[in-house]
């Protein structure tokens, strides 16, 4: 008997059975009639559709460009973007250590909303404290809000008795209401002395190799030393790993790790936590330096560090700045990226620099005069997520 080969888009179980077509959605990559067809790939917030997807072909997809951004899977089109800035105030008290938000159009500009007051306070959970907030668009759209565990302290003295493992988790459709506020624990290792390890400045991630969302967060271990740590979770209820694993160690104290991706690699930014005690392998710290992988892919101990210069300090490598809480984002209308950093002495405060090359010497960043940026009063520890014009019109009516 004489069996007709199974045409492409098709499936074939193993190889013999009567073929079916590829379902909706999926399509034959191979030509293997005994491998099983395989989905679209899905075009991110931040992309659209460029061709759509067939039984023999995949869908691709480009991303937004001129200042555009998407807000679902699998948009068709791109429509005017903007960023909304999350940080935590400079008081100790629970409405600083809260949610705080701002926007801007031009990404240098950041008018806060609500008047300066919390977006989000948290009630019933310990003391109530939360610091460091990041907010994430993740791949259905919605955002998720994580933030440093402080619910067990009141001040900053008092939290070194009181350190957390944990981190703070919310859900938000809108960035105007946020939800189902939890507590998840990132790890169980030690830190020093008989506290346990804290987990700090959480921020998220999503791994395409891994289908995971990739939480990278500070912790200190045994000896005091600070480490740039990984955890991944698919439903930020369940972490997958307990244990964590070492995302950077560049053998010498570091906290504070913010992600930019470009031209299919990480670029990891950081603040070198050692106070001249960093020997040969770095400089006096207590300022942001740079690192970088070579994939998309958030492994462990696949970044590299290619100078112990600070992007702080600029030509003046000798003058220590005291800068932590990076973030990066890139001008989407041209090739150019800036850098913000918490001068952390001066009470909310930001400082500015810029690049139009992410392989640049990091003491080549141009640090803008401040007169061509500005934040609201009391900005700490800030970070910022890509919305579109029509969200932030919502976002700014609501508060």
């Amino acid at each position: 008997m004489q069996c007709d080969p199974c045409s492409p888009g098709t499936y074939c179980a193993g190889g013999t059975a009567a073929p079916v077509d590829c379902a909706d959605g999926a399509w034959d990559d191979d030509a293997d009639p005994a491998t099983t067809c395989v989905p679209w790939t899905d075009c991110v917030p931040g992309e659209r559709i460029d061709t759509a997807g067939s039984s023999t072909t995949d869908r691709s997809c480009l991303k937004c460009t001129n200042g555009e951004h998407t807000a679902s899977m699998n948009a068709s089109s791109c429509s005017p973007g903007a960023w909304v800035l999350s940080y935590f105030g400079p008081h100790q008290d629970v409405p600083s250590d809260s949610l705080h938000l701002a926007y801007s159009t031009d990404g240098l500009h950041w008018s806060a909303l609500a008047d300066g007051q919390p977006a989000y306070q948290l009630t019933g959970m310990g003391t109530n404290h939360i610091r460091d907030p990041f907010l994430f668009r993740k791949n259905d759209g919605t955002y998720v809000y994580i933030a440093t565990d402080w619910t067990l302290s009141v001040n900053d003295a008092n939290y070194w008795n009181h350190p957390s493992s944990k981190i703070f988790v919310a859900d938000s459709t809108d960035l105007i209401t946020f939800t189902n506020p939890r507590l998840i624990t990132l790890t169980n290792l030690p830190g020093p002395g008989a506290t346990p390890m804290h987990a700090w400045a959480p921020e998220v991630y999503y791994d395409p190799d891994r289908k995971l969302y990739a939480i990278i967060w500070s912790g200190n271990d045994t000896t005091g030393a600070n480490r740039i740590y990984v955890s991944y979770t698919e439903d930020f209820a369940t972490i997958l790993n307990p244990t964590p694993d070492v995302l950077f160690d560049p053998g010498y104290s570091v906290i504070d790790a913010t992600i930019t991706q470009w031209n299919d690699r990480n670029y990891l930014f950081f603040k070198d936590e050692t106070d001249s005690s960093g020997g040969a392998l770095t400089g006096s710290g207590k300022d942001i330096q740079i690192a970088r992988s070579s994939t998309l892919a958030l492994d462990p101990a696949t970044f590299t560090r290619w100078s112990p210069d600070y992007i702080t300090r600029g030509s003046t490598q000798s003058r220590r700045r005291a800068t932590e809480g990076p973030f990066v984002i890139k001008d989407p209308r041209q090739s150019r990226w800036y850098l913000f950093a918490d001068y952390y002495l001066n009470g909310g405060v930001f400082g500015c620099w810029s690049t139009t090359d992410l392989d640049a010497d990091p003491g080549s960043w141009t640090e803008l005069p401040s007169a061509q940026y500005s934040f609201p009063s009391g900005v700490r520890h800030a970070n910022a997520v890509r919305v579109t014009q029509a969200e932030l019109d919502a976002i700014i009516a609501h508060y």
